[in-house]
């Protein structure tokens, strides 16, 4: 049977044999003896025992002084504080640094010593596997790839993890005993959340929108639970948050490829629907126009030619709305992302002359390739670029351009600080000829979009606090549509 090994720092060879004496009635304990501060911090150091006894009056120091710079040093194994006479200060504060428990010598005896060291030894143990959970929960919550959120019950923020700080944009130490409903969107949707989270006690798959510190908006899915800290004896919730951004882009191509198919469908069929009468219309016209008592006419020649020139306005119009809604080939190429975007602000520069504005680069360097048809993803920056620019009135234009890699797509932000775009259309923004701007076509975006759907990938609305934001992104695994 493995004997537990103990010492005790004492300054008093006396004390020492009197302690002796009750050890010699516990066959499974082994006393050792130093005698001054000194030797007594090395054998803590080595680790050399099991458990040790302290004497609170120790050469020129008190116990406690050493018993701090035992837990300083990471002493795991328990210290028990030892007194010639009861002092209840003396007590609390040893218990306070951290000791396992105090006793006084003249009444030390072999059931208060084994019990003492048995208790402080499990105790130990416990508090060992405690701080081993609570490193490898800490290395989970610091490491993980998700935001984590610690608040108490009132909703006051404890704690962030570093996912958190990147995906709110906030440095943790600045957002600490902060109310966190300001993360939410809707205040409701916070009271909501936290309400149902104390009646249930644990919540999965709660979806909200949530604020960056941007203004941003994004698409959360939330799961939470509480758990007691034993420390504070208090409730705390750990609130997990998953981005929903990718999956809601998912199935809004999902629907844009379905919106494109019908209408693409619709367009062929309108085209034919009315080129045909339209070339009648041009042929019953030119036969008018070579008849004698027309020919002699100048204003019916005029008319004549104001009804030819609707006619082919109609055909071009038409010809506009087949292009901006059939599926065409690509011209697939390895082709590095950043450098397209770089070509696609020099292209940008004619559009930016006189009109004052300010251009905001944050461009991540890359040497990404992915298969695209460079042209067309080219033309399709130049063409959202070209829309931010169009939606601001006055002269204060500022305009960003922010590129990053995340783990499955290449994506560029185009942010403006125009008038943005009401909630009740922006359903429609990429729809064929629909615009909120005088003397634009409104195909801009639609083409945009095409392209970069057809290449896998997306463009994703924004609202911001002011102006509009759009997020143009490719996915890493593109294949594309050859």
């Amino acid at each position: 049977m493995r004997l537990t090994k103990v010492l005790l720092i004492d300054d008093d060879e006396d004390d020492y044999f009197l302690t002796k004496v009750v050890f010699d009635q516990l066959p499974t304990y082994e006393l050792s003896w130093v005698s001054n501060y000194n030797k007594g911090i090395t054998a803590i150091r080595r680790n050399q025992f099991d458990v040790y006894l302290v004497d609170y009056r120790l050469d020129n120091t008190t116990g406690l002084d050493l018993l701090k710079e035992a837990i300083n040093s990471g002493c795991k194994q328990p210290i028990i504080m030892l007194t010639g006479k009861g002092n209840s200060r003396i007590d609390q504060e040893a218990m306070e640094i951290g000791a396992a428990d105090y006793l006084i010598k003249d009444q030390l005896g072999v059931s208060i010593v084994e019990r003492s060291i048995r208790y402080a030894i499990r105790q130990a143990s416990v508090l060992k596997e405690l701080q081993y959970s609570e490193a490898k929960y800490r290395t989970i919550f610091e490491e993980a790839n998700d935001p984590m959120i610690i608040t108490d019950h009132t909703g006051k923020i404890i704690d962030m993890n570093p996912a958190g700080s990147r995906f709110f944009g906030y440095e943790s130490n600045l957002i600490l005993n902060k109310k966190s409903e300001f993360l939410f969107k809707s205040k409701e949707e916070a009271t909501l959340f936290f309400s149902s989270l104390e009646e249930k006690g644990a919540l999965h798959n709660f979806e909200c929108l949530m604020l960056t510190k941007t203004g941003t908006e994004v698409s959360c899915n939330l799961s939470a639970f509480i758990y007691t800290d034993m420390k504070s004896v208090s409730e705390v919730f750990h609130i997990m948050i998953k981005d929903l951004s990718y999956r809601k882009s998912v199935e809004r191509e999902s629907v844009n490829l379905g919106k494109m198919s019908i209408s693409e469908h619709i367009a062929r069929g309108l085209g034919e629907e009315v080129r045909d009468p339209l070339s009648t219309v041009n042929l019953t016209l030119d036969e008018l126009a070579a008849e004698d008592c027309i020919i002699s006419s100048e204003s019916a020649q005029i008319c004549i030619e104001i009804i030819k020139a609707n006619c082919d306005r109609i055909n071009q119009v038409i010809k506009n709305f087949i292009s901006s809604t059939e599926t065409k080939s690509l011209n697939m190429q390895k082709a590095n992302v950043a450098v397209i975007v770089d070509h696609a602000l020099e292209a940008a520069e004619d559009l930016f002359a006189g009109q004052d504005v300010q251009l905001t680069k944050q461009l991540t360097p890359s040497d990404v390739e992915l298969l695209l048809d460079v042209a067309k993803i080219k033309n399709a920056i130049v063409n959202v670029i070209k829309n931010a620019l169009e939606a601001i009135n006055g002269f204060s234009k500022e305009i960003s351009i922010v590129t990053e890699i995340n783990s499955y797509a290449f994506e560029i932000t185009i942010s403006d600080n125009g008038t943005g775009i009401e909630p009740h259309i922006q359903d429609r923004i990429f729809e064929p000829f629909f615009s909120t701007k005088l003397r634009t076509v409104g195909l801009g975006l639609t083409h945009a979009q095409r392209v970069f759907v057809s290449h896998g990938g997306g463009i994703i609305y924004k609202p911001q606090r002011k102006g509009s934001a759009f997020v143009l992104h490719l996915p890493l695994d593109n294949k594309g549509n050859i």
